[in-house]
């Protein structure tokens, strides 16, 4: 099924993370002492991203990234597991143990096979995500070289390609096959952390009813489309549509302003989504950081709800709080944003229970929430110190999508968001479980409203000015409403009246219902598995499509982190074949994607400034001017391959073969070493 390649870099990264998950463990059973598992599947998201950053903050300090990354993040485990450890605690009989670990590994194998259908890491950003995970693996300090703007760092939320680098690193895989792992790792994390949400949310109860509800919540979460994927798959016939073709997936994320074209398109993506791309994108690397901060928060808001509260936010709470926002502002900004609200809702939960004190509770919270603030801009302050924002400023929306369309895209979870909102003017808000749940739905409101009130400029156009923030907020909206949803259902059915159960069991059909949208991305794939071998070596495509590039991009893959390489090759447009020795190597380029360091400069005329040089270097017709610009750009190794001479057809290799050996031939590709003496003749 899948080659033995691939299944043994999975099982070295499985054990890598086993490893952080029983070195954080014990903190973890701190931060959550009353869930069954004693925190035992949050233990590993937490190790990783605990490892992860601590490296990441040695090298901010000097320390060598790609020497010591794996050994400082390991050691800062270590110390906190024998902090943490330091009061005996009743643990769970083995039996459960292994039954928690096989089913994360069984999970972990579902999201490997589904990466493994579509291995090749090209096509969309995925180039960009893996030049960022390969300048990790070779970078001394933080933050780590562009690979695509030689001479300058990353200006990038890049903290989530560092902890991807870190794992790679701990488990001594492949780049090529660790980045399509982790997209399994983060399958699996999602996965296992929206389970423990839903299924911690519906205790005291039944026992079945949370298990099959944290179960539904771990698919939808995963697996699941919007509602639109509904309407517009298995019920395409009975929906308006402007297209004359049958549903392709990504429909469902390029539905408003799209179907029907409007001069307002807007972005609705959701982590199934993002899972069947592959790309190793920010929002992807940081649900594990945002699933694990709204797992704290509804725990903390389940404890101080019930009738004997503990007595308000714990120390370890807040500090595990503000590590996490700190990350999540390093990986995906928007998400601190986000689960900012989320803090905030919360506290706005605990004050509005009976008997509260809701002065003494608002100082209270309000001192806590200061510190989580404050203590997260300071972990996080050697990155922002070096960050230059992308967005330009905030604007009120002058469009609106149409209710129609928001209701396509979330009917399925509106009627359980509008029903937790409305009890909380009832008496269901002393229902600690009831608060948890109308705290997610709130948010997912709250962050489906934010794009039609204000949006963030940034440089798309005017047709995408609301894009990007509709895709960032309505990206965790979508999981957070499902959540949400799946506590109400579950409450219903845990009741005793035969007819509130019956409408937990309605409510549940249009939810189960976008599990259709699974189905149609991976039916084929699962369907074909016992007469297709899989593998996970995302540089397959290379000997497929540029197989005379291949020995190029070995060569610059082997060469160690100390050895100063500075690459000249072909720059072009986004998304394009552009950049590839450099985003697969994580060697330095002068340029790679024209659009994306517009985007990340700032400024588009030393970006197409640079473009025109390169352009004008490889249509050389002297030496001399050949040598002018290596010197002047101090370039170490000039690459011509298949993009360089489809890119400028009036190269002439006999001049630029001048300045120095051809280290590597292979067809008509070739890797030049620059030799300034032959400048000299």
């Amino acid at each position: 099924m899948i080659d033995a390649a691939s299944v043994g870099s999975i099982l070295l990264v499985w054990l890598a993370l086993a490893t952080c998950g029983l070195l954080a463990w014990p903190l973890a059973g701190l931060l959550l002492p009353d869930d069954l598992d004693r925190g035992y599947l949050a233990a590993k998201p937490l190790g990783w991203l605990i490892g992860s950053y601590v490296a990441w903050l040695a090298s901010v300090a000097g320390v060598p990234f790609w020497r010591f990354g794996w050994i400082v993040g390991l050691g800062a485990l270590v110390v906190v597991f024998g902090i943490a450890n330091r009061r005996p605690r009743t643990l769970p009989p083995v039996a459960r143990i292994l039954q928690w670990e096989t089913g994360f590994l069984a999970i972990l194998l579902v999201g490997a096979v589904i990466k493994a259908g579509v291995p090749d890491i090209h096509g969309l950003e995925k180039f960009m995500d893996f030049g960022f995970v390969n300048a990790a693996l070779r970078t001394t300090t933080m933050p780590p070289p562009d690979p695509w703007w030689a001479g300058a760092p990353i200006n990038y939320y890049y903290f989530g390609h560092v902890a991807a680098a870190w794992l790679i690193q701990l488990a001594g895989v492949p780049s090529d096959h660790g980045f399509n792992v982790m997209i399994a790792v983060l399958f699996a994390f999602a996965a296992t952390l929206s389970y423990r949400i839903v299924e911690g949310c519906l205790h005291p109860g039944s026992p079945r009813i949370a298990l099959v509800c944290g179960c539904a919540a771990a698919s939808l979460v995963t697996l699941g489309g919007n509602f639109h994927s509904v309407l517009y798959g298995p019920f395409r016939q009975f929906s308006w549509t402007t297209y004359a073709r049958d549903f392709y997936y990504p429909d469902s994320t390029r539905f408003v302003g799209f179907d029907p074209p409007t001069g307002d398109k807007g972005f609705t993506e959701m982590p199934a989504y993002g899972f069947a791309v592959g790309d190793l994108h920010a929002h992807l690397l940081n649900l594990p950081t945002a699933f694990l901060l709204v797992l704290i928060l509804v725990r903390l808001v389940q404890r101080e709800a019930a009738p004997r509260p503990t007595g308000g936010v714990r120390p370890v709470e807040a500090i595990i709080l503000a590590l996490l926002f700190s990350v999540a502002a390093m990986c995906n900004s928007w998400d601190a944003i986000s689960y900012g609200i989320l803090m905030g809702l919360a506290g706005l939960m605990l004050m509005l229970r009976p008997g509260s004190g809701q002065v003494g509770c608002l100082v209270r919270l309000s001192g806590w929430g200061f510190f989580v603030i404050v203590a997260a801009f300071v972990l996080a302050a050697p990155f922002l110190l070096d960050f230059k924002p992308i967005a330009s400023h905030l604007k009120w929306s002058d469009a609106h999508t149409p209710l129609w369309q928001l209701a396509v895209l979330y009917g399925h979870v509106a009627v359980p968001c509008a029903l937790l909102l409305a009890g909380m003017l009832t008496r269901m808000r002393r229902d600690p479980r009831w608060l948890a749940g109308a705290m997610l739905a709130a948010l997912a409101v709250v962050l489906v409203a934010l794009p039609e009130i204000a949006y963030v400029k940034d440089i798309y156009g005017e047709d995408h000015r609301r894009a990007n923030t509709m895709f960032k907020l309505s990206f965790e909206a979508q999981p957070v409403a499902v959540m949400a949803s799946l506590i109400l259902i579950g409450l219903l059915l845990q009741s005793v009246r035969t007819a509130v159960a019956l409408v937990g069991l309605v409510l549940s059909v249009p939810l189960l219902a976008t599990l259709s949208y699974g189905g149609i991305m991976h039916g084929g794939l699962f369907r074909s598995l016992g007469s297709r071998t899989l593998t996970l070596d995302g540089l397959g495509f290379v000997d497929r499509t540029h197989a005379e590039d291949r020995p190029l991009v070995d060569w610059l893959r082997d060469q160690p982190p100390t050895r100063h390489i500075l690459m000249v090759e072909a720059p072009g447009d986004s998304f394009g074949d552009a950049g590839r020795l450099s985003a697969m190597s994580g060697v330095p380029s002068l340029l790679g994607w024209r659009g994306h360091e517009w985007l990340w400069r700032g400024n588009i005329s030393p970006v197409y400034a640079r473009s025109d040089q390169i352009k004008a270097f490889y249509l050389s017709r002297s030496l001399r001017q050949a040598c002018d610009f290596v010197a002047a750009e101090s370039v170490t190794h000039v690459a011509i391959g298949t993009i360089e001479h489809q890119s400028f057809s009036g190269l002439d290799l006999s001049v630029l073969e001048q300045l120095g050996p051809a280290i590597v031939r292979s067809g008509a590709s070739l890797l030049i070493e620059v030799d300034l003496k032959n400048c000299q003749q």
